[in-house]
């Protein structure tokens, strides 16, 4: 079996095993069981994995991976009997982790880097989810759906935006003509865009002197592709490859600055309570949650206003869930009941490792990671801009 052949088979086992163990870990999160789609799913990639490495003859410490995950598989599973369980074991984490071994581990047991793609796990699920009970990021608010499971195929896809909301509903007489309330929608065409990024040229040996740098940059290239898709999602302008973000979006609700911080967050919320829309959480800049969470009570010495410094109150405003991003401006918060917005994946985010070309003569390595996504609002109206000081 020639080197090139192994690295493939070596790479396309990851990539399931990636897979399996993202959905393992949602479900371990959530603390429940796989449903029955999600075990089926993961099924699925276990055993294009397994198949995989069912293919690596010449190398045995594969096969002893292959075994060892077998085993571990049928014990955790009860010898095939029965839905396996994430609440009695990680099985499905443990299991990937060894099926992952067969990209970091050379045919003799060394750790060799080598050129090609592989899937991240990542953070994006990439179906409609429900609200995460205590979001951390933009991206755990807005649920998530893959382009060929709803919109179409290719890069483009379609959606439908409501411009008009018209209550009509009333009491009707015997007889008499039903009133009819006003729910205007439009089509909108759009399509996903790249969002990527390298590292630079990175000497080989690093990678055998350093067995943590992989997973370093991989982590680093990771963060800062999510930043600029939370960015692209608040802001971007429509113009080019950007998105058509939530500021750029007609039909938003804009709250403007009144008196202080709180009083203009509070007057957002009526803003949006009163034709019908509850939000689901605020997201704001850091140096703004910082404010709100020094303000005090009588000055600068009283008690603070929101909660104790050294408890686990105030995440909340008015009970609803406050969530810190960079990719919102300073002075500006976002309320929305986030629901009410799509993010669409086309292609998730994809690790490559490139060695080729004037890199192999210097055995030098770039790493890259990509994915291609869009952004659906489809109710404007259940989004709010807040300004949080004075023009």
């Amino acid at each position: 079996m020639t080197t090139t052949r192994i690295d493939n088979l070596r790479i396309s086992a990851a990539t399931e095993a990636k897979s399996a163990r993202a959905i393992a870990e949602k479900a371990m999160a959530a603390g429940r069981d796989l449903s029955a789609a999600e075990q089926s799913t993961f099924d699925g990639h276990m055993a294009k994995a397994y198949d995989h490495l069912d293919s690596l003859k010449s190398a045995k410490s594969d096969r002893d991976i292959l075994a060892q995950a077998r085993a571990l598989a049928d014990e955790i599973d009860g010898g095939g009997s029965g839905r396996r369980k994430t609440g009695r074991s990680p099985w499905a984490k443990s299991t990937a982790d060894l099926m992952d071994k067969a990209l970091t581990g050379g045919i003799d047991g060394e750790k060799s880097l080598v050129s090609g793609s592989i899937g991240v796990a990542v953070p994006l699920v990439t179906d409609i989810v429900a609200l995460s009970e205590a979001p951390r990021t933009l991206l755990d608010l807005i649920p998530v759906k893959p382009l060929a499971g709803g919109f179409g195929t290719g890069n483009s896809f379609s959606y439908l935006k409501q411009t008009v909301r018209t209550n009509n509903a009333a009491p009707v007489a015997d007889n008499a003509v039903k009133p009819t309330s006003v729910y205007t929608i439009a089509e909108v065409e759009d399509r996903c865009r790249v969002i990527a990024h390298l590292t630079e040229p990175t000497p080989i040996r690093y990678f055998a002197d350093h067995e943590n740098l992989e997973r370093f940059l991989e982590t680093e290239l990771e963060a800062g592709l999510y930043q600029a898709l939370e960015t692209q999602i608040v802001s971007g302008d429509g113009l080019g490859e950007n998105f058509e973000g939530i500021l750029a979006t007609s039909g938003i609700i804009t709250q403007a600055f009144a008196v202080d911080a709180l009083t203009s967050i509070r007057k957002a919320i009526t803003s949006l309570e009163v034709i019908g829309v509850i939000p689901t959480a605020l997201v704001l800049n850091p140096t703004d949650a910082e404010a709100l969470d020094l303000l005090r009570d009588s000055g600068a010495t009283g008690r603070y206003l929101l909660a104790d410094p050294a408890g686990d109150g105030g995440q909340n405003l008015w009970s609803i869930p406050r969530v810190r991003s960079n990719a919102v401006a300073a002075g500006t918060a976002i309320l929305a009941d986030w629901t009410q917005s799509e993010l669409v994946v086309r292609e998730g985010a994809t690790l490559a490792v490139d060695r080729s070309g004037v890199l192999f003569t210097k055995n030098q390595a770039i790493l890259r990671l990509e994915g291609r996504f869009g952004f659906a609002a489809h109710r404007p109206g259940a989004l709010a801009e807040i300004h949080l000081a004075a023009a």
